[in-house]
């Protein structure tokens, strides 16, 4: 549990970095060109990132599986990386190429701003799959802290440089704060480089056929858990609805990343005891994994559906107001798609790659079914409801799968009082909005509502005091001390006996 609280510190470190940078920056793109320019450059970034994944061909997940097996020397280590690397990187240039084509072709058929956009989402496509395949070596090889470093100089340079091409370029403009925001992460290959020592390392057929599904079910679970409905909205209505669903999706994507995050370190940690037979300490932590994943992100969910009417406008302006039914239900709904992380990486470490890909085909069919039939009429309304019924049922199944098939069984006792503190947190912002809307009332609801939360965990006793002890273990070991008097009242309000 020590060992995954460590990467989950380091990782959630990054991504509340990389979260806070780009919610800004979204609301600089909106605020600076509208819900137009809002809607172009999400598509275009949705599709870069798209295409990094196809080209991947999940050559990044068989590194953050397999690259801790190679324990023999730090040559092995590095010979699977560069070997693998070699494969990984043709066919990513080859869609970067295709991106700069695209761009060539805009630039005779409709103008330059266009193609400055689509060429600049050619680049975004490479170094974001290469910045995935360095974040795999190094998760793989608990290298945790080197992504929070890498995550912040990118996330230091992404909000000053998209308010300068926003301005000064445009959408294409806006585009290179996330350019610059990957580059960190991408140059650290250089960390990889051959040595001496290094080794080839004979890949087998399983790390093939694992690659292999995982690629569609990642390439599928994309399709659910992110953007593909701006295809359909913007096939059927115009770029501005795709700007409103944009606005919408920014909050729940949000709660998503930080569900990555902070379960990027489940994967190695569950298959290290798959594979040295540790079942029971397996067991102790997928539940755990469950519980404090539904811990921090419950009240984000309940919470943030009840404010979104409030802070819509205020963070977007008026023009956005569309986007509040999407974005509330939406955000509402990210809570099972943001826990499916931890029975995911479960089946993962069990090698369960191929029931994955089933799981993950039906659902990415059902997402785009009912998108084709319902979205035309009823635009992005329906395609958030789609997509929120899809995550809800595809968590269900997960959890089932885990403890029919895996042994993996939850305390459901623990998440249902878990969720009435969560409802608790809801309705206390929802009363104060009620009475005193705006800013004024998103101040005071939002800090009147965590207090609530974390009474009424006490009150239900929704965390066991021993698990209270790891936590204040944990932030003794990597909390600054000048920053432990702020945590301090947590544990005090929680009844935890531990006092830091």
């Amino acid at each position: 549990m020590q060992s995954i609280l460590s990467a989950s510190f380091f990782v959630s470190a990054s991504g509340l970095m990389s979260m806070i940078a780009g919610f800004f920056s979204s609301i600089v793109i909106a605020r600076l060109l509208g819900a137009d320019g809002t809607g172009l450059t999400a598509m275009a970034l949705w599709v870069a990132i798209t295409g990094a994944i196809v080209a991947g061909r999940g050559i990044p997940a068989v590194i953050l599986r397999y690259i801790s097996r190679q324990k023999e020397t730090p040559g092995a280590q590095t010979g699977l990386v560069i070997q693998l690397y070699s494969k990984y990187i043709r066919l990513v240039f080859l869609v970067f190429s295709g991106f700069l084509l695209y761009g060539l072709y805009d630039y005779f058929t409709i103008d330059i701003n266009n193609a400055f956009v689509w060429a600049i989402a050619g680049f975004i496509c490479l170094t974001y799959a290469q910045s995935q395949f360095v974040i795999a070596a190094d998760h793989g090889l608990g290298h945790f802290h080197k992504t929070a470093q890498k995550t912040a100089i990118g996330c230091a340079l992404q909000l000053p440089v998209t308010i300068a091409g926003a301005l000064f370029l445009g959408p294409a403009g806006a585009m290179l704060g996330y350019l610059v925001r990957y580059i960190p992460q991408a140059a650290g290959l250089r960390e990889y480089r051959p040595k001496s020592g290094t080794v080839n390392v004979e890949i087998t057929s399983q790390m093939i056929r694992y690659g292999q599904s995982n690629w569609i079910s990642i390439l599928l679970d994309t399709l659910i858990k992110t953007r593909v409905e701006f295809l359909f909205i913007g096939y059927f209505f115009t770029v501005v609805e795709v700007g409103y669903f944009a606005a919408g999706v920014t909050f729940s994507s949000l709660i998503l990343q930080l569900s990555l995050y902070m379960a990027a370190g489940l994967t190695p940690s569950f298959g290290k005891f798959f594979d040295d037979g540790a079942t029971e300490q397996l067991k102790l932590s997928y539940d755990r994994s469950i519980r404090w994943l539904s811990l921090l992100l419950l009240p984000v969910s309940l919470g943030g559906a009840v404010i979104m009417p409030d802070l819509i406008p205020l963070a977007y302006g008026e023009d956005f107001l569309p986007a509040i039914p999407v974005a509330s239900i939406l955000v509402l709904f990210s809570l099972p798609q943001a826990l499916a992380s931890v029975p995911l990486s479960a089946m993962l470490a069990f090698e369960k790659d191929r029931k994955l890909l089933y799981v993950n085909s039906i659902a990415a069919f059902t997402l785009i079914a009912l998108n084709l039939v319902l979205t035309p009429m009823f635009g992005g309304l329906a395609a958030a409801l789609i997509r929120g019924a899809t995550g809800l049922a595809t968590f269900l199944w997960l959890i089932y799968h885990c403890h029919a098939r895996l042994g993996l069984a939850i305390k459901l006792s623990s998440l249902a009082s878990t969720l009435l503190s969560g409802l608790a947190c809801a309705l206390s912002a929802y009363a104060i909005l009620a009475e005193l809307g705006g800013l004024p009332g998103l101040v005071l609801a939002i800090p009147t509502a965590a207090l609530v939360y974390l009474i009424a965990l006490r009150i239900t006793k929704s965390i066991p005091e021993p698990e209270l002890e790891i936590i204040g273990s944990a932030l003794d070991t990597y909390v600054p001390a000048r920053f432990r008097a702020l945590v301090k009242p947590v544990f005090v309000v929680l009844g935890a006996t531990r006092r830091n």
